[in-house]
Parts: structure tokens; C-alpha cells; sequence
């Protein structure tokens, strides 16, 4: 592929070194030759360019940007074209981005990272109309020579993102893992419209990585966490109150999470007063949902809110959906292409109306009479019949699709890919299995019940196995272990399961989900869960039940070929009789 590689950029910037490159840009440590000052030049598709529409799009959001003058953001110096690649000229930061500082962090620098983002996001949220970033991450925070941490990459909106993959045709890497990682829950929703709570996830989980050297949902961010997932507990010897800011970051409700400014003042105080961080005062916590009116909590973004920063899956398009009834919308939403003035969306012009698109709402009947819309509906209704029916008669006749592709081999394409990625996401998750942090094993757990879910076998017989109680099984007691589940030590038939009831009762469900399921060594499943009727371990003591499922359990060790287990079950046996 060709890579744009000038020794001067745009007649005056001598391009020294290549600091990075994503989806859509790269950044150079540059000379002006102008004036020799050291800088950093942001390059926009520097293989394909973009459009006049990306080009309008980014210059009126250079407008923006330069006028976010704060201390923690990097604001953008210059902004011009080069060969119809849009470019920004940056300040320079030597100490470059602190994704080289993951998992490095004291609980000094935590405060410290936690402090100076939310500052700057206190200063864009309350911008006149507030900017939004929607994409922090550690690639995107700086550390400038005065130990500050700077926000950057605060000022490119979807629909510019959108203009400049459709030149690049890189439209997929808008779901890039790298930013999918730090996504809140909300984001995966079907409206998937961005809100101020947005970028405090984002912050909470940078943060959280930082800190511990891992991500707290791994690299599916708040999609795991929609799915059912806990927040984890941040591991590492740091204070209850660190701790206890990070899970309230990283809250399912976007509502229940505190705002930048209450962030800034929870930071601030345990900065200056470090004493105070074995305490949580809940009131520190005061949430977004104290500070906005009632009738405003469901509203998917604020009034006047810029939009900046890539979306997922959902581009925001006409409408802006959710803000509640009467509520005005005032500002441009960047990347909808469409600016509201103080008229409100629900308001007899919506289609939507009273819950009914052919209301009298319905911005159509104004325009002609009800028996003439009628008999419009008619035909429209007629042709529809008639394009349907020719579509389904080509397909019988040809055995393709309108797009000339069979509809059979595009399932199959469907389902496969379905499969590839099922298949990466469980070895995922099993790596993290194998790895001595408690953190990564709740994780990998987890991730494991979502796909067993969904109906991942593996995934059902991997977490049936880290519940289950397997006497001398070392990696299903190394698992319990380092999830914290007390382990019965004293000698006895029970040695080696877990104390507590609620557990074994997990144990249990998962063991018959796995047997239903017919897992692959489904066999050593039911040898597992006999021992719990034999025993009476949080089930009712039945030695005929645990006999029937270790003859079940033998065939099954036969016919799989498995004569260890076989051999095991025959032992089991003969000792009961």
C-alpha cells in the first residue's frame, strides 16, 4: 500500500519521525522550518485523502477545537489541506501518549490522571455547546514535560470519521478493539447515542488499566458488562477510595455515575488530603442524576451538545431520539447533519406523534386530502406486491438475490464468520484462565457465561468446571482460589469444595446445563455431579440418583474412549456397593 512519506510536508514541515497511526491518520514529529520549533502534525488519510464534504466537516470542528483553551487539552495550532489531505499542527509532547505507563501506576499518578482528565472534560461538558470527546483511551492522553496529562483527539466527529472512511475504505475499523475496549454499556444499545456519562466510563476504564495492567471487561469493554458481567474490584494494594471512585466510574447506569466536575473535586481532595482516602463519603458521590431535572434522565444527549468522537454501529442521523417531551433541543449535533433550533422533535411535525405515524401529526397530511393519500397508499401498497413478487420470482428462477450473490452461500458466509469469532472470543477467555491474577480469572469467568449463553459448549464446560467441586483437580482449585472461594481444608469426603452454599448450588446448575448440552467429555460432568447427591452437598442426600449418573457417566467414558475416567468411575462405584 502506498504511504505518504515526504521529507517536507506541505512546502515547510520536515517530517522527522513516524510517532504513530490509526484507522484514519498519522502523527509525525515535524520541524517547522519556518521557525524550527519542534511540533506534531496530525495527517488525515494521508494514503487516500478526503472529500470536500470531510474537508468543511473538519475545518468547522477546527473551529471548535481551537477555541477549548484548558490547561489538560491539547489544542490544535494550525489546520490547512496538503494534496486534499486535511492536517493539524499540535504542540509536541516528548514524554508522547502513557500507554507505555500501563499498569506502572502508583495511587499518586492514578489521582493525578484522574484529576487533570476530568478537569478538561468539566471544561468541554460546560462548553456553550458542550463538547463531548467519546473516544478516551490511553492513546489518546498525553504527558506533557510539566507532568500534566493532557486530553487529545477531542475534536474529530463521527460523521467526519464516517466521510473519511468512506474515501479510505477502512468503514470496519470504526469498531476497532482498541476503542471498543474503553466503551460504555450504553454504547452497544440499538440508539446508541452519546451522552456526558459516556466519557466518564472511558476515563474509569483507562484509569483502571493504568493502574492494575488490565482492562476491567478486557477488550469487549462495556459489551461484556450489558451482557450481565460485574464490575471487578480494581486489584492491587490501593486505597477504598480509589477503589470505590473506579466501580462508580464504571456503573451500568449511566446516570449513576459522578460527573467530570464531581470527579475533579473527589480527586482533588485526595490529592491534597491523602489521609481522607480510607473513607468513602457517599456524598462525593453525587451523581449526574442529582444535577439534572427529572424530566431530563432519559434523555440520550444534552441539549446543544456537540457531538465529537467515533460511534459504534449507530451513526446519528435526522432525529435525535430520547430526550423527554417538551425538552428543547438547542445547538448542532455534529455528525447528524442536521441543526436544531429551539423547536422541539416531538412536536406535531414528528411522524411519531401520540405513538401513531398516521396521526394528524403526520407532516403529510397538510399536504393533500385524506382520500387522496388513501388511494396513494393503495397503489404504493400495489407496487410494493408487485416488486416483491418479481423479486421472489427472479430468486426461484435464478437462485440468487437481486445482488447476483446466492442467498444460501451468503448464510453460510453468515454463519461462519458467527463462528470464527465465537471461536476467538473463547480462546480469549481461556488465556485468561491460565493467567495468576484474580482480576483476569473473574474476567475470563465472565466471559465464559456469556458465551455459555449463547450456547458455547466449551464455554458451558469451562465454567462448569471452574464451580464444580473436582476433587484433586489443581487448575479447578487454582481457579477457586484465586476467586477468593473458600475451599473446605479438613480431611473428609467434602475436602475440596467450596464453603459456601450459593456456590455449590452455581456448581450444580452449570453441571446440568453441561450434561443437557452434551458438551464435549460430558461424562466427567456427570461423575462430577454425583458426588453432590452422594455427599448431600446443597442438594438433598440421593445415593440412587449418584449411582445413576455414574453408570451414565461410565458409558459416556466408554463410548468417548476415555478409560482414565472409566477406570476412576468403575472405583467410585465399587466403593458405594
Amino acid at each position: 500500500m502506498y504511504r505518504l512519506k515526504m521529507e517536507i510536508f506541505d512546502g515547510r514541515y520536515e517530517q522527522e519521525k513516524l510517532l504513530g497511526q490509526g484507522a484514519f491518520s498519522e502523527v509525525w514529529k515535524v520541524k517547522d522550518t519556518q521557525t524550527g520549533v519542534t511540533l506534531a502534525l496530525k495527517i488525515y488519510n494521508p494514503t487516500g485523502g478526503t472529500n470536500n464534504d470531510g474537508n468543511e466537516i473538519l475545518t468547522h470542528e477546527f473551529a471548535l477545537m481551537v477555541n477549548a483553551n484548558h490547561k489538560n487539552l491539547v489544542r490544535p495550532l494550525f489546520f490547512a489541506t496538503c494534496d486534499n489531505r486535511p492536517y493539524l499542527i499540535l504542540p509536541y509532547c516528548e514524554q508522547g501518549n502513557i500507554g507505555k505507563m500501563v499498569g506502572k501506576m502508583t495511587e499518586e499518578e492514578g489521582w493525578k490522571l484522574i484529576r487533570d482528565c476530568a478537569s478538561a472534560l468539566a471544561y468541554l461538558h460546560d462548553m456553550k455547546p458542550p463538547i463531548l470527546h467519546q473516544d478516551i483511551k490511553p492513546a489518546n492522553i498525553l504527558l506533557n514535560d510539566n507532568g500534566d496529562y493532557m486530553l487529545t483527539d477531542f475534536g474529530v466527529s463521527t460523521q467526519a470519521k464516517q466521510s473519511l472512511s468512506r474515501v479510505s475504505n477502512q468503514e470496519k475499523d470504526l469498531l476497532s478493539a482498541g476503542t471498543i475496549s474503553y466503551m460504555a454499556p450504553e454504547r452497544f444499545s440499538k440508539q446508541n447515542l452519546p451522552i456526558m456519562a459516556n466519557d466518564i466510563y472511558s476515563l474509569g476504564s483507562t484509569a483502571f488499566e493504568m493502574l492494575s495492567g488490565m482492562l476491567p471487561f478486557g477488550n469487549d469493554g462495556g459489551l461484556l458488562q450489558r451482557k450481565g458481567a460485574e464490575i471487578p474490584e480494581l486489584p492491587g494494594n490501593f486505597s477504598p477510595l480509589l477503589k470505590r471512585t473506579l466501580e462508580k466510574c464504571l456503573e451500568a447506569e449511566p446516570w449513576a455515575r459522578p460527573t467530570a466536575s464531581r470527579l475533579e473535586d473527589i480527586a482533588n481532595e485526595a490529592i491534597k488530603h491523602p489521609e481522607t482516602r480510607n473513607q468513602i463519603p457517599e456524598f462525593f458521590f453525587a451523581t449526574s442524576q442529582d444535577e439534572v431535572p427529572q424530566s431530563q434522565l432519559n434523555a440520550a444527549i444534552p441539549p446543544g451538545a456537540t457531538v465529537l468522537g467515533p460511534a459504534v454501529e449507530a451513526l446519528i442521523k435526522g432525529t435525535v431520539m430520547g430526550p423527554a417531551a417538551g425538552a428543547p433541543i438547542k445547538g448542532t449535533v455534529i455528525g447528524s447533519g442536521h441543526s436544531y433550533n429551539s423547536a422541539n422533535p416531538y412536536n406535531s411535525a414528528n411522524p411519531y406523534n401520540s405513538g401513531n405515524p398516521y396521526n394528524s401529526g403526520n407532516p403529510y397530511n397538510s399536504l393533500q386530502p385524506q382520500d387522496n393519500k388513501s388511494k396513494r397508499s393503495l397503489w404504493i401498497g400495489i407496487a410494493i406486491v408487485i416488486i416483491l413478487a418479481l423479486g421472489a420470482g427472479a430468486y426461484f428462477l435464478f437462485g440468487q438475490d437481486i445482488f447476483g450473490k446466492d442467498q444460501t452461500e451468503t448464510a453460510i458466509d453468515s454463519v461462519e464468520q458467527q463462528r470464527i469469532q465465537e471461536e476467538a472470543e473463547y480462546e480469549s477467555a481461556l488465556a485468561l484462565f491460565n493467567q495468576e491474577n484474580p482480576d483476569s480469572i473473574r474476567t475470563a469467568l465472565n466471559r465464559m457465561k456469556v458465551l455459555a449463553d449463547s450456547g458455547n459448549k466449551n464455554a458451558i464446560f469451562e465454567v462448569a468446571k471452574t464451580y464444580a467441586r473436582i476433587p484433586n483437580d489443581i487448575e479447578s482449585d487454582r481457579r477457586k482460589r484465586l476467586l477468593g472461594w473458600a475451599i473446605v481444608e479438613e480431611d473428609g469426603p467434602r475436602k475440596g469444595s467450596p464453603v459456601s452454599e450459593e456456590i455449590n448450588h452455581e456448581a450444580i446448575k452449570w453441571l446440568e446445563k453441561a450434561i443437557q448440552a452434551q458438551v464435549p467429555n460430558y461424562h466427567q460432568c456427570l461423575y462430577w455431579l454425583s458426588s453432590y447427591y452422594y455427599l448431600g452437598i446443597a442438594t438433598k442426600e440421593d445415593i440412587s440418583k449418584s449411582k445413576q449418573l455414574l453408570q451414565q457417566a461410565k458409558d459416556e467414558a466408554e463410548r468417548n474412549q476415555d478409560f482414565v475416567y472409566k477406570e476412576k468411575i468403575e472405583k467410585t462405584l465399587e466403593l458405594m456397593d
